[in-house]
Parts: structure tokens; sequence; C-alpha cells
């Protein structure tokens, strides 16, 4: 389905409105300086252990540039994904369709049978990577940390689709790891994602596409 300029504006801005306290800035292609040092260029340091995250940056595909998030702690994220990127897009393009104005679900009549939800979950071992840099005059500024999340085996927590969550300092110390029955946990990260349910608890996002 062509998907048609003004509705992605409209979708846009319904997205802008509801998910953030304060307007969305994203910095093209992530250029971003941070007293002169590019932050694309830090590395985030990894606990001992994790080695199937090293070398994300060049290994996994990135979703965006530098976008300010409300709901994460009112900083600047940059996310990236080990796979899964379709079903990323896909549910991306589900969430423009489904605030499309009246107007224009009226006048397309090839929408027709489209009107139930058609998101798709994310296949186990799928891990979702949040870079998080504090704000500072509208900017980018300090890393803060990284928050992860794991699509684990069916039954790891039934209640929070089985998805584990964790945290780490820009130097590699754990801030918190678990799933949904963890208070800190859920308190800091499973609460808020479990609005997302019906998008396997993964919010749609303003999309770059990095490369091909």
């Amino acid at each position: 389905m062509m998907i048609k300029p003004k509705i992605v504006v409209l979708s846009l801005i319904a997205f802008f409105t509801i998910a953030f306290s304060t307007p969305q800035k994203v910095i093209a292609n992530g250029q971003a300086e941070d007293n002169g040092q590019s932050l694309n260029n830090y590395q985030f340091s990894l606990p001992e252990g994790y080695d199937q995250l090293k070398n994300y940056r060049s290994k996994w595909s990135r979703l965006t540039g530098f976008e300010f998030s409300g709901l994460h702690w009112s900083n600047y994220v940059v996310i990236y994904v080990n796979k899964d990127i379709k079903t990323y897009r896909k549910n991306y393009l589900e969430y423009l369709r489904l605030y499309r104005s009246e107007d224009d679900e009226d006048e397309d009549d090839e929408d027709d049978g489209l009107d139930e939800n058609q998101f798709q979950g994310y296949e186990v071992g799928t891990v979702f990577i949040k870079e998080n840099y504090s704000s500072e005059k509208n900017m980018p500024s300090q890393p803060t940390s990284l928050t992860i999340m794991v699509k684990k085996n069916p039954g790891y927590d039934s209640q929070g689709g089985d998805w584990e969550y964790l945290q780490f300092s820009p130097s590699g110390s754990v801030i918190m790891q678990g799933k949904t029955n963890d208070q800190v946990v859920y308190k800091e990260c499973a609460k808020c994602h479990g609005n997302m349910k019906e998008r396997d608890y993964i919010f749609s996002t303003f999309y770059i596409e990095q490369g091909g």
C-alpha cells in the first residue's frame, strides 16, 4: 500500500504529540558534537559475559539518528537491532497506518479489509540496544547508559512478552537486569513497554534508514 505524503505528515504529528512530553529533534545522520568529539566515536564498555553485543555499531542495523525521547529519562537515544529489521519496519508502517485521518481512510478504497491491527512479533534472539545521552541545550551531550531488550524463549516472562531488560553504565557496570517481576525493572522499563503489548512491547519510532 502506498502511503500518501500528507498521511505520513499527519501520522508523525500524532506520534510526536502522544509519545513525547517535549518536541522530538532528530539530527540528520546522527551527527552531533560533544566538546569537539563526535558521539558516534564514543565506545560504551560492556560487562564481562556479553561478548555477543560487541561491535554492534558495525554489525547491527542502526534504526535512528540521535532522537530525543521523553520516555527514556528525557535522554537522546540511538537505537540498533541485531535482526528482525523487516518486522520493525513493518510495525512502524502499521503504526503510521493506524494514525491516518478519518478523511484519508474514507478516500482510500484500497484499504478495505485492513481495519485490524497487523503488527508482528519479534523472533527469539532479537536484541534492541538504545544508547542514551543526556540532553543539554536541546542537543545530545554526555553518554548516560545502554538500555537493552532481549527476546527470550517462550516462558521466560509470559506477563511481559518474554523480554529481558538490561541497563549498563557507560563504563560497563550492570545497573539493572531482569523481567517484569523485578520491581526496579518494572518501574523503569517494563511498565511503560507494557502499554505496547500489541506491538510486542516495542515502541514505534521515527525511522531513519541507514543504508540498504
